[in-house]
């Protein structure tokens, strides 16, 4: 059944381990995407849900004290009609979330002018040893069930989360009755030239037998050459870090077997692999072009790029089992496993070239919690989190770039939850955090005369608080006060690379970041009509920015961010809704380190301000269409001064999708950038380089049909 009211809030894989997800997830028939088995609360008429990433079971979203949304995977198809860059998705629909920077990158794409921790199932994919920006794109939209929000600085799963939390529940085939198929296969293009068609193919299937229940999902996705709104073709190496979604093949394998061992105990394993690799022939032509100021769009060229061809690849495996009445409430516990590769485009965009570099991550890591009530008084969650991490990044000829660096990181926690009659509700909770870094001695290989880097070992430490209270004003609505602390270890490969001299790690010792969030929010369900409002304010006095080419150095300074974000959905009639979003933030910082706050923020930490609008029509279950549009208000408060102070000019994108029954199956139809809007990319600009000037997509079409049985 179709939703009246959309919620805002050549086919490779890797043989070695598409055999490993395989032998992980045999089950007794083949895979499928389902609907989110259960609704978000802001839908009008259904049921609360239970917010998982809140670490607290009765986690319902109108209890939390904070700003949380949920994507559920009805809203998650249709946006992909529009793109299936999860970057661009997340940014059409979560209100502060930056605009995607539409390559392989999410550099620049910050929420509330922070970096967020991405999570798939509850397992961390970000890195503080070497963060390559590069972790959003690390699932695609067909293996998600739902996503999860959590907008501001929280220390739920540890660092990493100064910005927010994101995290990607995948499909899972508990509560299905019945064995179902579906079957999705697609095609997308623009209208320029033929260079430009890709494809999309999905099968999977959701089922249950006995105590078993099983989801898997196979994908994957062919893009051509991107052009823009004046029909040029965008160069695949336009960026910083290089490599775009354009000319790209997308894989993804993912699969969740849930066993019921016992009334109260449940077991489910979920494998989750993803390949991303592009191929192109066509490059950035910088030849005649200085790569300082800000100048207009760089050209392509039909020539390869040189090196190995741009990938990311992940590989999640987790096993999680809970255990109801045990010790008065609910153990829950988690063992997980991550396998992930980048490798970068040539860095040519000065033309001389340093050669070209990959970073790595694996690491594995537990969790154990205990849920449960306290003398009847108050909801009480503690538990312990534990992770070891290596990683590096180094030249693929060999060269040592940033060495394999060690990480061992636990964390116990506490978390209350307190309720004061039929109208207040308050939380508050304390976490520990220990992280030890072992850093062996190297050169940075890539330097004509690199010094030595005495390795060692640095401990960071940080005892992280959060309290919040809610108001319910009426069964309809409440208000929340919001204080909650979040952390991270700077990047630390990036800190202690591209050094000349002799130094220690020691000395080098990039400092801890602790960002304080504070909000104060309103959300509303009533009989037509959901909204929120919310305000918040964050500090840091580490605050991380990077200074220009070609070293890029990471800087560390006393920061302020404020803002504002609305969402309203209204449904005028039965059969037409209409809604959007608002979000606006500034960012001080003090670039003198004199005690004032007297320098904005670029344009790579604080986006421009905006609103989204949408109308969707659906006269019955049969057909529906929906138009969008997404407006960005410029942001010219930095003069052009350098990177990455470049002012970033807004524009107007307008996006349309429709399906239709058609025989057994559905059709479907999306339009993106409708009337072939020519703009820069947001983060493109704000990088003020000649040499990364590189345009937005203009017009493109998709066209799919899916068939369920």
């Amino acid at each position: 059944m179709r939703r009246t009211i959309p919620q805002r809030t050549a086919f490779q894989l890797g043989a070695s381990k598409l055999a490993l997800v395989t032998a992980l997830t045999a089950c007794p028939t083949l895979s499928f995407a389902q609907k989110s088995g259960s609704e978000p609360e802001v839908e009008m008429g259904m049921a609360p849900i239970t917010i998982s990433t809140t670490r607290n079971r009765q986690g319902k979203l109108a209890e939390t004290p904070g700003s949380v949304q949920v994507i559920d995977s009805e809203e998650l198809e249709q946006q992909a009609r529009i793109s299936s860059d999860m970057g661009e998705i997340l940014s059409n629909l979560v209100p502060g979330l930056g605009q995607s920077s539409e390559n392989l990158t999410n550099v620049g794409q910050q929420m509330r002018g922070r970096d967020f921790l991405v999570m798939i199932d509850g397992v961390p994919q970000n890195s503080s040893i070497r963060q390559t920006s590069k972790f959003v794109r690390t699932i695609a939209p067909e293996a998600v069930e739902r996503v999860e929000v959590i907008r501001g600085a929280v220390a739920n799963y540890g660092f990493g989360a100064t910005g927010g939390i994101i995290n990607f529940i995948t499909k899972s085939g508990e509560g299905a009755e019945d064995t179902t198929f579906q079957s999705t296969v697609g095609v997308s293009g623009q209208e320029e030239d033929g260079n430009s068609l890709g494809g999309r193919v999905y099968q999977g299937v959701r089922g249950s037998r006995g105590n078993l229940d099983y989801s898997v999902n196979l994908s994957a996705t062919k893009t051509g050459v991107f052009y823009d709104g004046e029909d040029d073709i965008i160069p695949a190496d336009g960026l910083i870090q290089g490599g775009s979604l354009s000319e790209s093949t997308e894989h993804n394998a993912q699969s969740k077997i849930g066993y019921q061992l016992t009334p109260d105990q449940r077991l489910t394993l979920a494998v989750n692999y993803y390949k991303r690799e592009q191929d192109s022939e066509y490059r950035a032509d910088r030849r005649s072009i200085a790569p300082a100021g800000k100048g207009p769009k760089i050209p392509a060229i039909k020539q390869e790029p040189p090196g190995k061809d741009p990938l990311t690849e992940n590989l999640n495996i987790s096993l999680n089992h809970t255990a109801e009445n045990t010790l008065g409430g609910t153990f829950s516990s988690q063992l997980y496993y991550q396998d992930y590769e980048t490798l970068f485009s040539v860095y040519n965009g000065y033309e001389t070239g340093s050669g070209q570099s990959q970073a790595t991550v694996n690491r594995i890591g537990a969790r154990v919690s205990h849920d449960r009530s306290v003398m009847g008084l108050a909801n009480a969650v503690y538990g312990l989190d534990f992770e070891q991490e290596e990683g590096d990044q180094g030249l693929i000829d060999g060269r040592t770039r940033v060495p394999k660096i060690e990480e061992t990181s636990y964390a116990p926690f506490v978390q209350f939850k307190i309720p004061a009659g039929d109208q207040w509700l308050f939380q508050a909770g304390v976490r520990h955090e220990r992280v030890n870094m072992d850093i062996p001695t190297f050169q940075d290989e890539t330097l004509a005369n690199p010094g030595t880097v005495q390795g060692g070992e640095l401990d960071y430490e940080e005892t992280l608080f959060n309290a919040g209270a809610i108001h319910f004003l009426t069964d309809e609505q409440e208000v929340f006060l919001n204080y909650s602390e979040g952390f991270t270890v700077g990047d630390v490969g990036r800190a202690l690379r591209k050094r000349e001299e002799d130094v220690s790690a020691e000395q080098v010792d990039p400092e801890a970041q602790v960002v304080k969030n504070y909000e104060l929010g309103w959300r509303g369900r009533f009989d037509r009509l959901q909204a929120s409002a919310t305000v918040f304010m964050n500090t840091s006095d580490e605050g991380v920015t990077f200074g220009g080419p070609p070293n890029f150095e990471l800087q560390q300074r006393e920061e302020r961010v404020h803002g504002l974000e609305l969402t309203a959905d209204y449904q005028l009639t039965n059969a037409v809704t209409l809604g959007g979003t608002g979000s606006y933030q500034e960012g001080r910082q003090d670039a003198d380190s004199d005690g004032d706050l007297d320098t904005d923020l670029p344009g790579t930490r604080i986006s421009n301000p905006e609103i989204t609008a949408y109308a969707g029509y659906s006269p019955s279950s049969a057909w529906s269409v929906r138009a969008q549009v997404k407006h960005l208000f410029d942001r010219k408060e930095l003069g052009d001064q350098g990177y990455p102070n470049g002012d970033v000019e807004g524009f107007t994108l307008v996006d349309l999708t429709g399906d239709v029954d058609v025989g057994p199956g559905e059709l479907r139809m999306g339009i993106s950038n409708l009337f072939d809007e020519q703009y820069i990319v947001p983060v493109s600009q704000a990088f003020n380089l000649n040499a990364r000037t590189v345009a937005g997509r203009g017009r493109a079409y998709s066209l799919e049909y899916s068939l369920t049985y």
